[in-house]
């Protein structure tokens, strides 16, 4: 499916619309000079003239503001920044993956010498002279053609078909120079913690229909009245595998975000469609290995991070017998440029061709699905909570703290995306904590919550930049015997300790403390804190099992307090040994976009690399990134006050060189000193 998110005014504000297919006249639609879209999927034309006609705008995925192009031509008595914007009407062109395929003839009506392109081309001139074309056709795709080389000036936009001559694409003169094919790009899940199915009887979404938001085993088997088939769909929310057979069997239908008005549109070998299960794993950072043998064994192999059209330009063949996905999720197909029989690959390992559901060893094309926030690196944490369980009912969505819920809507479902909530049973964050991660839950009772308990308040988990690291005590006063931990402890009694604790000291991360093992009972979630007695504040004497919050990668700006500058590296850091560390201000010579993995501090742009200070680490000793395999790791935590701490060299802070010399901008260590106002960072999270 395809879709573009169109809204009124730049800035994507204003009024917002959703097109899933060509819409032949839009010419009633209200727009401002300036308008933003947002294509998600597809090739796309802009028509000035209802019914595909006219001068056209092509959109090709990602985001762009338009100004009003149409008045670029011809006069007008209005001002250019006052004319309102029309469009006419909107074609998908590009609809599948098949390969690109243009056909340039010497002479009119396709006859005479022929050239074909399958690839862009920035300069088709031979010794200066242009390429000639008197006819062309467009086998496949949508294709920017330009009279000048590099993709210079307006280009004719050529959709599929013939063109027998000039004046067929408007050109007044043959000469071609440089062209350009809009491809379509990976799949794409925008909303994977909402998902919404509605399944029609019939085609065109017609006939009875109802909406799942869980796996599906069988179809044919829900309670009330069955339906005989499956005619279209419309996926509302989340990323979805469709199967020919119950149990998740047969031919594997990837089922995008989007409208399907019948079985053909979602790849079907046939009407049958009876099985539905969502992907519920994590989009990011996708990454998977394929291997020759069964079972890993030895041989050749190819590690993938992005689409792959044909594993051949790897350098790897088409057989495939075992397939280790790393991270992301994963298309592979049967055939080249995404063709043919495909298998959805979720990350974990498959011994086997049959682990993936295929008869044979044939893999010869993968892309990764994306997730269409994951482009603009933003973190939202978000809670959706459900009046019925099976997340049916009345819902409402929160992104901000609540201390008060409405009072007539009583939470019995829920899902928790991009963070972790502290849900609380009385208002203003009062009352026993109920601590979710990230995930579904479907009932009170896998909320950890008893059935009679009613939600009042709830708040996000706050974001953090250290390690985890725990202390119980047997005495108060962080006395007597001492526990340290660093990972979840299910039981401490079944791990060999006594769970007697009198006081706790959190010196990283964020901890959840349970009453009982397992994580059953009462919870209490710290953050970096000492707490002299834990029979006062929680009423117990013991800690029955605890476990730290895992926290997604969250991507930020560390910006200097006092100089209200962004700590920021060459966008060429990663083809040196060392890159230089310096405040500036934002700019797009520099990357200025960080984030903290595993107590490393890294560059967006130089992911291999980390912050680690160089030399012996005395005052003013400078602060450089450097390959991450460097030992021993430098690893850094970033406190409530806004100090980055190193945790190799003890006492010393990321601080800024200043004075009158050349490096005066760049970064260093130091010791903590009040005097020092550098020493403070604003971490802006994106």
């Amino acid at each position: 499916p395809s879709q573009i998110i169109l809204f009124s005014e730049a800035g994507f504000a204003g009024q917002k619309r959703e097109i899933w297919g060509d819409v032949p006249d839009a010419t009633s639609w209200e727009l401002s000079h300036t308008i933003s879209i947002r294509v998600i999927r597809g090739g796309w034309v802009m028509y000035e003239k209802p019914r595909f006609h006219g001068r056209k705008c092509v959109l090709a995925e990602g985001d762009v503001e338009i100004d009003n192009p149409w008045t670029a031509y011809g006069q007008s008595e209005q001002p250019r920044g006052s004319r309102p914007f029309r469009i006419g009407s909107f074609k998908r062109v590009v609809r599948d993956y098949r390969t690109p395929e243009i056909s340039l003839f010497a002479e009119e009506n396709g006859e005479g010498a022929r050239l074909t392109f399958t690839d862009s081309a920035e300069d088709t001139r031979t010794q200066g002279q242009a390429l000639a074309a008197a006819s062309i056709i467009v086998h496949s795709g949508l294709w920017l053609v330009y009279s000048k080389p590099f993709f210079d000036d307006d280009p004719y936009v050529l959709e599929p078909g013939g063109y027998p001559n000039l004046k067929a694409w408007g050109a007044k003169d043959p000469s071609i120079c440089s062209m350009h094919p809009i491809r379509l790009g990976c799949p794409v899940v925008e909303r994977p913690g909402e998902p919404q199915v509605l399944i029609y009887e019939a085609a065109g979404f017609q006939g009875r229909s109802f909406a799942i938001s869980r796996d599906i085993y069988d179809l044919k088997r829900l309670p009330g009245p069955a339906l005989p088939t499956v005619g279209s769909l419309q996926v509302l929310g989340g990323c979805w595998v469709g199967y020919e057979k119950e149990g998740f069997r047969g031919h594997q239908y990837l089922l995008e975000e989007g409208e399907y008005q019948d079985w053909r549109q979602w790849g079907g070998y046939s009407k049958e469609l009876v099985s539905l299960r969502l992907i519920r794993t994590d989009f990011s950072d996708p990454a998977l290995v394929l291997f020759e043998a069964m079972d890993f064994e030895e041989g050749p192999s190819v590690e993938l991070s992005e689409a792959l059209p044909d594993t051949q330009l790897a350098g790897y063949g088409t057989v495939t017998q075992s397939i280790h996905v790393l991270s992301g999720v994963w298309v592979a197909y049967e055939g080249t440029n995404f063709s043919g029989e495909q298998y959805i690959l979720e990350k974990g390992v498959y011994r086997n061709c049959e682990d993936w559901g295929a008869t044979d060893c044939r893999i010869a094309s993968a892309q990764p699905i994306l997730q269409v926030g994951e482009r603009n690196l933003h973190f939202v944490s978000k809670i959706l909570l459900f009046s019925e369980p099976d997340f049916l009912g009345d819902h409402v969505a929160f992104e901000e703290d609540q201390d008060a819920l409405p009072a007539a809507f009583v939470p019995r479902s829920c899902r928790v995306r991009g963070g972790s909530w502290i849900l609380f049973d009385g208002q203003a964050f009062a009352g026993d904590q109920h601590v979710l991660s990230e995930g579904e839950y479907p009932t009170l009772s896998a909320m950890g919550c008893l059935s009679s308990t009613t939600i009042r308040s709830l708040k996000k988990v706050p974001v953090f930049f250290s390690e985890p690291s725990i202390f119980l005590h047997g005495l108060e006063c962080f006395e007597g015997k001492e526990i340290e931990l660093n990972n979840e402890v299910r039981s401490l009694q079944a791990e060999g300790f006594n769970n007697h604790v009198l006081s706790v000291r959190v010196k990283g991360g964020i901890w959840v403390l349970c009453e009982h093992g397992d994580f059953r009972g009462r919870q209490w979630l710290l953050d970096c804190t000492e707490i002299t007695n834990w029979l006062t504040y929680s009423g117990l004497q013991h800690v029955g099992s605890l476990y730290p919050i895992r926290q997604r990668r969250i991507y930020f700006r560390v910006r200097s307090r006092e100089l209200e500058l962004y700590l920021s590296v060459p966008d060429d850091v990663e083809d040196m040994k060392a890159g230089r560390v310096v405040v500036s201000s934002l700019s797009e010579q520099s990357s200025s976009v960080w984030y903290y993995e595993d107590g490393l501090i890294k560059n967006q742009v130089a992911p291999n690399m980390s912050l680690q200070v160089i030399g012996p680490a005395g005052k003013g000793a400078k602060a450089v990134l450097w390959s991450e395999t460097r030992m021993p790791r430098q690893t850094w935590s970033i406190d409530s006050q806004g100090r980055i701490h190193s945790q190799m060299f003890e006492d010393m802070i990321l601080d800024i060189k200043g004075g009158r010399s050349y490096d005066r901008d760049h970064a260093i260590v130091w010791d903590m000193a009040e005097e020092r106002p550098t020493q403070i960072w604003d971490i802006q999270v994106i």
